[in-house]
């Protein structure tokens, strides 16, 4: 079917995308901008796809009037000088690799992925570039070591002779060639030999270039051809870019947005955690103050320690690997984030005054009197103290501290809580890793929880000492272990509820990726949990030497009845 030229209308392009995929060279362009249309050309250029031999200058051009009449972000990818302007000009700028020609460019015949008809979109296409490009990659690699290392062998063969030739050089000129003398001519032998593996290794590079980036591209050429592979080179782009892609392959675009939405949503949530964390310490310490008590330091070193290697897990968090379409909440202020802060917040404090009340009605106003002027001689004897006694690491322990109960519940609620606060803010997938595959961090939560269960049952007397804690009575303990859980399911349920009345495509979101949940994603965590029982078994059981060779013996036996098996199989 003939389509018939439409007239060319500033004002209409918008409506015309949605039919048409649209084109602009960079002439056309240039012809439009010196029209007398030339604000309405530059408001509507945002709804060009498609940019076609532009000018540096018409580059620049295009990108400032799309970030001004969209009010967007944009980012721009380039590999030569011509596109340094508009790398500059753009919020996110990406250089290329130069050298590798059109490696971007579709070629019909040579144009593998666009045959392929289990291709559903353009990730999934880049996905499977990405894995022939690093079996490319790895055989290039492969190749690129053997050549060295036959090289290597070449230059080793000739030790003894270069040996010779240095000894003979030495009777010319008169020098010693006796033992001292051997010994020189074996030093500088083995100097030469590092100077002409150093040239061959130059050489190497200077023909092959990066084994990586030559391999992991399709258009390397066949790996016969190495002599033609193109030697990687970092091109003027990258002087006047803040992202260089080793590949130069446009794919590292989707990279840097999925990698861009992880750093986000990990600062987002570190900050809502520290937030909350902040409050409920802060309330946690006016609380017992109030009281004339206060946390040991044993206790703020046992929790201070717990939740930091809790935040330390957080940095494992890593980036899916496909990019998904809906963005994450992008800021603390968003009404979703602000009143899940508020509103769990309140459900803390709500129990840990509940919490508190309830101890001090179990130990009684005499108790709580001894424990204030306890308190009021333990603050007078640490002001006496020289300032040398404080240079001593543990100069805590030689301070005495009374326990109460009250001190220990309210410890209890704190811990727990700041685990809770780490398990409900923390929102992985679809941007980031979830929770059951950051192992790290779930096992410290979950290292954390036995704590403060095992400290409330009062199991290991010895470290209820050390941390002083007092054994949470029987008909006082299950209301503990109630309010923990209400803490933590409680401001569960809210922050899921905020999600879903202010940001509803998030909240969807999270549904899919819970449904998407299956039996199998906790194999793996599993696994770790069975790895750890295992090793702390095999420690604490017997010699682990002996073990050792019990199983080399076992791995032994295994081999030659499968020696045996294979023997009495052939003909």
């Amino acid at each position: 079917e003939t389509l018939k030229p439409k007239a060319f209308e500033p004002k209409g392009l918008l409506e015309l995308r949605k039919s048409h995929d649209l084109v602009i060279t960079g002439r056309s362009l240039e012809v439009a901008l010196q029209s007398d249309e030339a604000e309405a050309v530059q408001g509507q250029l945002h709804a060009v796809q498609i940019f076609a031999r532009l000018s540096p200058w018409q580059k620049e051009q295009v990108i400032q009037a799309v970030r001004k009449n969209e009010q967007t972000h944009a980012l721009m990818c380039g590999d030569g000088g011509n596109d340094v302007g508009a790398l500059k000009e753009a919020d996110v700028g990406l250089a290329l690799l130069s050298g590798f020609g059109n490696a971007n460019v579709g070629g019909g015949e040579n144009d593998q992925l666009a045959k392929k008809d289990d291709v559903k979109d353009a990730e999934d296409a880049l996905a499977e570039q990405r894995k022939e490009n690093a079996q490319k990659a790895q055989a290039m690699s492969k190749k690129a070591n053997e050549e060295m290392a036959r090289k290597r062998r070449d230059l080793m063969s000739r030790q003894q002779q270069w040996v010779e030739e240095e000894l003979e050089a030495r009777r010319q000129r008169g020098e010693d060639c006796g033992v001292m003398g051997q010994m020189s001519a074996m030093k500088a032998v083995m100097g030469r030999l590092k100077n002409e593996i150093k040239k061959e290794q130059d050489q190497m590079q200077k023909k092959h270039g990066n084994a990586f980036a030559a391999g992991a591209a399709k258009w390397a050429g066949e790996m016969d051809q190495m002599e033609d592979t193109p030697m990687v080179q970092l091109g003027d782009a990258s002087t006047a870019a803040p992202f260089t892609t080793r590949t130069p392959s446009i794919g590292a675009c989707v990279d840097i947005i999925r990698q861009g939405r992880c750093t986000l949503l990990s600062a987002v949530q570190q900050m809502e955690i520290m937030m909350l964390e902040s409050m409920i310490s802060a309330y946690t310490m006016s609380t017992m103050s109030v009281d004339g008590t206060r946390p040991s330091e044993a206790q703020m070193m046992a929790s201070g320690t717990l939740v930091s290697i809790a935040s330390l897990a957080f940095s494992f968090a890593r980036p899916v690997d496909r990019m998904h379409p809906v963005r994450p909440l992008g800021s603390v202020f968003h009404p979703a984030i602000l009143f899940s802060m508020l509103g769990q917040l309140l459900i803390h404090l709500g129990c840990m005054v509940y919490i508190a009340g309830l101890a001090k009605d179990v130990m009684g106003e005499e108790a709580i009197k001894e424990i204030i002027e306890f308190e009021k001689k333990r603050n007078e004897q640490i002001d006496n103290m020289d300032e040398e006694a404080f240079n001593d690491w543990a100069w805590f322990m030689s301070v005495p501290f009374k326990n109460n109960l009250l001190n220990t519940c309210c410890w209890l609620m704190e811990t727990s809580q700041q685990v809770s606060v780490i398990f409900v803010n923390y929102k992985g997938r679809p941007w980031m890793k979830g929770m059951l595959e950051n192992q790290p961090l779930f096992l410290s939560l979950f290292a954390c929880i036995a704590l403060v269960a095992v400290c409330a049952w009062g199991k290991f007397p010895y470290l209820n000492h050390i941390l002083n804690l007092e054994v949470v009575p029987e008909d006082l303990r299950s209301q503990v272990m109630i309010t923990l859980a209400i803490s933590l399911f409680g401001s569960f349920c809210w922050d899921r509820l905020m999600v879903a009345i202010f940001a509803p495509h998030i909240w969807q979101v999270m549904k899919d990726e819970a449904r998407a949940t299956t039996a199998a994603d906790f194999l793996p965590l599993l696994k770790t949990v069975g790895y750890m029982f295992g090793g702390l078994i095999f420690l604490g059981t017997g010699n682990p030497i002996l073990w050792g060779l019990a199983f080399m013996m076992y791995r032994n036996y295994k081999k030659g009845q499968e020696a045996q098996a294979a023997a009495a199989a052939a003909p």
